[in-house]
């Protein structure tokens, strides 16, 4: 396969992977590589027909949707030799990662598939964690491979499942490229396998657990950058694609993992019952939270034309405002971009930034009521805390839509953004005329505008727009206040808040109005950080 790839693909854009396989056999460690390529798709389609890819493998080449990385692959390791085709690439209507494969022989009837989905930690949308899908001898040694602070922080894990929708492999995703033997859980199931040496070295992407067999089979994927002409022997692409994921690790630890970790101000310590009581804050019933916030379910003040709407309850005023909230930062989102809406809430306005911008989105809600609800939309969203995690790449915007308020270590949050975002879009409730509190029943961490610029800009960004929206957004109260107050509501805490909360700002409108400004803020990373 190397001298076909050699022909119909160059070395630029292409990435050279193998695989290593621990089992009860042993080691096997020769026969299994691929070739991955995001600049050439059209070159992946015409090695596919010249190893006799079946005419339903060719159709689905032919017919991938918005590809990001196609790959073509070998397994020679057993009598005879398959040969594999590997399509990633977007949802048409939601941009989300879509992963298909192809396994076929020559001569063969046809090609078997599969589908790939990938989530980050803790669990997929529906609640399927990865240790529950393996063999009970296999558990102890998964939540070792589990509890890595930068996998639970910025990764996750693929699924695997067949044509008929059962899930035959968990496949962990490192991006960071460890060496194999620094994993502790790897070890364990080495040991559990009865495997001695010859995979402690390699520079792992993945750790793939096939999950039909009584005992589980693991696979280590390892993957690197070709530079020049692709390798003309096995042994060469393992060396390059070795030297790569090496490569590629140290990079990753020094410009992100070891920057992060060097931050003057640490990662907070763990905080469960604070997030556990922010998820169930944000989350409640949605029946009853559609009835508050209309069917979108936006979760933010709306933009009104005037200081006062015609009809406080009034669904096409409301809904009008509040879309308008998110088309007026359009200008400030570069479309068609990466995009990472931070406390998406609901999904509305993330579903519209994939609409109508067209940007490759990930949301992320601390709500695991929320998280499964735009899951459920199949829209690309994670469930975690914004101050426990890291963005899993870089993105060139980074959104806090009045998600800002809810960050205690909010510097430190801002120097974590600035590693990963080109650009920061953010609307902030801030409090003025008071000293800094909790607020909202207690989720809500206030400081002043005056604060918010001195954050920005000791964390190193550099404000490029400034505007207070607070005159346009205070009709929201009176809305939120109408909605809340309907006698047929289930009872809920937050609910209560924001009935108690929008009666105390409606006693006194324009005075807490000049008080407590609404700041749309837009910032870029400064060339140097302020000391």
């Amino acid at each position: 396969m190397l001298a076909i790839a050699g022909q119909q693909l160059t070395g630029a854009g292409t990435d050279l992977e193998f695989s290593v396989r621990l089992s009860r056999a042993g080691v096997s460690s020769s026969g299994r590589f691929t070739c991955w390529t995001g600049s050439d798709p059209a070159a992946v389609g015409r090695i596919a027909l010249l190893l006799g890819a079946p005419a339903p493998v060719l159709a689905a080449h032919a017919g991938a949707e918005l590809p990001v990385r196609q790959g073509i692959g070998i397994d020679a390791s057993g009598p005879v030799v398959q040969y594999r085709l590997y399509l990633h690439g977007r949802d048409p209507a939601t941009l989300g990662a879509r992963y298909l494969s192809w396994r076929w022989h020559r001569g063969g009837a046809g090609a078997s598939a599969a589908v790939y989905s990938f989530h980050f930690l803790p669990e997929t949308g529906s609640g399927l964690r990865p240790v529950r899908l393996v063999p009970p001898s296999a558990r102890p040694a998964l939540r070792l491979l589990l509890a890595s602070d930068w996998l639970r922080e910025c990764s996750g894990f693929w699924l695997r499942r067949t044509a008929g929708g059962v899930v035959d492999e968990v496949d962990l995703a490192f991006p960071w490229h460890p060496l194999a033997g620094s994993l502790s859980g790897l070890a364990a199931l080495a040991d559990l396998l009865g495997v001695g040496a010859g995979w402690q070295d390699l520079p792992v992407r993945h750790v793939a657990l096939r999950l039909t067999s009584g005992d589980p089979v693991v696979t280590l994927y390892v993957r690197g950058p070709c530079s020049g002409a692709l390798p003309v022997s096995e042994a060469e692409l393992r060396e390059r694609a070795v030297a790569g994921a090496r490569s590629q690790g140290e990079r990753v630890s020094a410009h992100v993992l070891d920057r992060v970790s060097a931050l003057p101000v640490p990662m907070p310590l763990p905080r469960q019952r604070a997030s556990r009581r922010l998820d169930r804050f944000y989350g409640g019933d949605l029946a009853t939270w559609r009835q508050v916030l209309g069917p979108a379910l936006h979760y933010h003040h709306g933009l009104f034309d005037s200081s006062q709407p015609a009809d406080t309850d009034s669904e096409p005023d409301f809904a009008a405002a509040l879309d308008r909230a998110v088309t007026e930062l359009y200008p400030f989102i570069p479309a068609a971009r990466p995009l990472y809406d931070i406390g998406c809430g609901w999904g509305g306005p993330l579903a519209m930034w994939i609409r109508d911008l067209r940007c490759p989105s990930l949301g992320l809600t601390i709500s695991r009521a929320q998280f499964r609800y735009v899951s459920s939309l199949g829209l690309p969203v994670r469930w975690g805390d914004a101050e426990r995690t890291l963005p899993p790449g870089h993105f060139d915007c980074a959104v806090l839509l009045e998600s800002f308020e809810h960050i205690v270590a909010k510097r430190r949050l801002l120097e974590v953004l600035r590693m990963f975002a080109g650009r920061l879009v953010m609307r902030v409730n801030c409090q003025d005329r008071s000293p800094p509190s909790a607020a909202f029943g207690g989720t809500m961490h206030m400081i002043s505008s005056a604060s918010l610029r001195d954050l920005l800009e000791a964390a190193g960004w550099r404000i490029v727009h400034w505007r207070d929206r607070r005159a346009e957004a205070i009709p929201s109260v009176a809305c939120w206040h109408a909605r809340s107050a309907r006698a047929d509501l289930a009872p809920d805490a937050h609910l209560e808040a924001l009935r108690t909360w929008s009666a105390r700002v409606l006693t006194r409108p324009a005075t807490w109005a000049a008080a407590n400004p609404l700041i749309e803020v837009v910032a870029e990373p400064a060339a140097r950080v302020r000391p």
